[in-house]
Order: structure tokens, then C-alpha cells, then sequence
């Protein structure tokens, strides 16, 4: 009896764990499961043989793996290795895609979880896009028409500098604190509201008020534009009003300065032309147009161009529709002509890592037998 071939894809997060999904050689999913983050052992020798048994124990019947492609957080060698793996600083240094070659003795391909999100992308649309997925931070990746991730952030050397905005836009964009400040007065908002907020968030860096090369100038992009930006941004615009509160129920009330989930509260908010949540979408948006700005036009010197479509990934961007508006209209006065969409991924309801790792898995298996 003939297997049936699949490609294995996995998604290995930081957060809820590693998502294995089998892919067979039309795109259809045969078969799903999950390596919870509970089972991430302390060892990462540990660790590598738990989910390569999982994978092996979730093979659909009869079936037979030609590849591995791996969706990774955080930043990766050229080789394959852990480099600044996040919330699990203990596998740094550790090479995940040679571990799963030794031990399958199959191709295996790996890339940072945004870019395999762009080429997910890519491969349903074939054209040259900007990739842009919000979370807790804001990544990305420029993916040229022939499906190659440009400028990538492998083998980072840890200066900011040495990154592309196109990559790590929400680490590495500077976003001017004068600039932010006469944003904030467009919409009525305290700049430096916001600034004490930040301050006193616990959860923050102390170096928080800093922007890219520590630069007191300016701020991280993603401090704003991010899934715990836009909370924070709404709490600035509140400020002691509390009129929003009859709009939202005990449940929601609790939840709404939590950054995990405030942000469909505020969604909410704003399809209900509460103002405040009306005003801080509209800043994002221009905040977002201003971070654009500086990525298309720093890029222009490589090729970058000011047309491209943008994709946007991550829950945060469900928001679209609150923040696209305003950000579309401040990028068509300034001339650029990039318009911002949906993923197609979430509009077929399917995991944009895993099926951009079925894409290097395909690509891993092709160079293997062309090779």
C-alpha cells in the first residue's frame, strides 16, 4: 500500500506552544495538534525529542513525511538556531533545524514567524507585499515577488541600526516624541499622559522612554503600534472620563486595561461611535501612516516601493476597520499609494505560520531532490 505524502509544518511559539499541522501536496490540512508550553522542558535536548515524538505520533495513518518546515518566534541564525528566542531565553543557541534533520533525517527549512506569515501570503497572491503582523509587538517582512524574504534579520549583531524596517518595524522605527506630541493634540490627547503611563507600567523596560540607539528623541514604533500600544493609548485618551464605562458590561469593564483582550472592547467602543475610542483609533492610524512613512521612504534606497500592497496579520489587526481609515487617508496625502488589507489567511480562517512553514517545507523538500 502507497503512503500518503505530507509536509510537516510547525509553528513554534513562545506563548501557547508548538502548533504541528501536516500538509499534503495540494494545501489541504490532513491532520492538526498541539505541543502545549507546558511540555517546553528546561533542556532543549529535551525539549527537541518531545516534539519531534509528537510530530511522529500525529503522522496520519499510513501516512509519510517528506520534509519539515518550522515557523519560529523571535530572531534566528542563518543556520537554523535559536538566537533571541522569546520568553525562552534558555534555547538560545541552540539549533532547532539541525536537532529536527538528526533526528528525521529529512530536509528541513526555518524562518522567523513573520516572514513565514508573508510568504503564506505570497503564496496564495504571487506578487511583491510588505507583511506587517500586530501582537504583543509589531514585525514584518518585504517579500519580493519571487517569494524571497528581503533583508531578513538573521545573524542580528544586536544594534539597531543593523536592522531593516521592513523586518523589525516596530523595534527598530523611530518615532519622533515631537512628532507623537502634535499627533496627540490632533485628537485632544496628553502626550505626556501617555508618557507617565509608560513609565509606570511594570511590565516595561526601564528604558521604555527610549527610542531605537537609545535615542531619548524618540520611541520604539511598537510602544503604540501593537496590540498593548493601542490599550495604552486608549487609557491616555480616557484619562479620568469615565463616560465610556455605560457602554460595556461588568465583564468587559474588568477587562478593558488588560492588553491580552481589551483591544475587541475597544473595537467595540468605536463601532459605537463612543468618542474617545473613535479618537484613538484615529490616532493610531496616523501614528501608523507616520511609521509607514519612514519604512517606505528609508527603503526607497533599496528598492522599496511606495505601491505595494500591506497585509496585515494578528489579532490587533482585526481592528482594520477602526484604524485603516484614518491611516489610509493621511498615506494618500503624503503620496504613497500602498493600501492596507486583510490577510487572505484570516479571511480563509487559516494559521498564516503554518501554511508560510508548509511553503519552506516544500522548498526544502525541492532542493533536496534537485540537489
Amino acid at each position: 500500500m502507497n503512503a500518503d505524502k505530507y509536509y510537516a509544518a510547525l509553528d513554534i511559539g513562545a506563548g501557547r506552544g508548538a502548533k504541528i499541522a501536516f500538509f499534503s501536496s495540494d494545501g489541504t490540512i490532513a491532520s492538526e495538534t498541539l505541543l502545549g508550553v507546558e511540555d517546553y522542558s528546561l533542556d532543549f535536548d529535551d525539549f527537541s525529542s518531545t516534539l519531534a515524538g509528537r510530530i511522529r505520533k500525529a503522522v496520519p495513518d499510513h501516512g509519510k513525511i517528506l520534509s519539515i518546515g518550522i515557523s519560529s518566534a523571535g530572531i534566528l541564525s542563518s543556520d537554523g538556531g535559536f538566537q533571541l528566542f522569546a520568553n525562552c531565553a534558555r534555547y538560545n543557541g541552540y539549533n532547532i533545524r539541525k536537532a529536527m534533520e538528526e533526528k528525521f533525517n529529512l530536509p528541513v527549512a526555518i524562518d522567523n514567524d513573520a516572514n513565514t506569515g508573508a510568504l503564506a501570503e505570497w503564496s496564495v497572491i504571487k506578487m511583491e507585499l510588505l507583511y506587517w503582523v500586530f501582537g504583543g509587538g509589531w514585525g514584518g517582512a518585504w517579500i519580493s515577488a519571487e517569494g524571497d524574504v528581503l533583508h531578513p534579520s538573521h545573524d542580528w549583531d544586536g544594534r539597531d541600526s543593523s536592522l531593516h524596517y521592513t523586518n523589525e518595524p516596530g523595534y527598530a522605527i523611530p518615532l519622533s516624541k515631537h512628532r507623537l506630541k502634535l499627533l496627540f493634540l490632533e485628537v485632544g490627547a496628553s502626550y505626556e499622559l501617555f508618557e507617565r503611563y509608560l513609565s509606570e507600567d511594570p511590565d516595561l523596560p526601564e528604558s521604555v522612554l527610549l527610542g531605537p540607539g537609545g535615542n531619548p528623541e524618540s520611541l520604539r514604533a511598537e510602544v503604540i503600534l501593537s496590540g498593548p500600544g493601542r490599550c495604552r493609548l486608549f487609557r491616555a485618551l480616557v484619562g479620568d472620563d469615565t463616560f465610556y464605562e455605560r457602554f460595556l458590561d461588568i465583564h468587559e469593564l474588568k477587562q478593558i486595561n488588560d492588553p491580552s483582550v481589551a483591544g475587541q472592547h475597544i473595537s467595540k467602543l468605536s463601532n459605537m461611535r463612543v468618542e474617545t475610542a473613535i479618537n484613538t483609533d484615529r490616532l493610531y492610524g496616523k501614528i501608523l501612516a507616520e511609521a509607514a512613512k519612514i519604512m517606505l521612504r528609508t527603503g526607497s534606497s533599496d528598492g522599496l516601493r511606495d505601491d505595494l500592497p500591506i497585509f496585515l496579520g494578528g489579532k490587533p489587526s482585526y481592528a482594520l476597520p477602526y484604524f485603516g481609515p484614518s491611516c489610509q487617508r493621511v498615506l494618500g496625502k503624503m503620496g504613497i499609494m500602498s493600501y492596507l488589507r486583510p490577510s487572505v489567511l484570516d479571511e480563509k480562517n487559516l494559521n498564516a505560520n503554518l501554511v508560510g512553514a508548509s511553503v519552506l517545507a516544500q522548498r526544502a523538500y525541492a532542493m533536496r531532490s534537485t540537489g
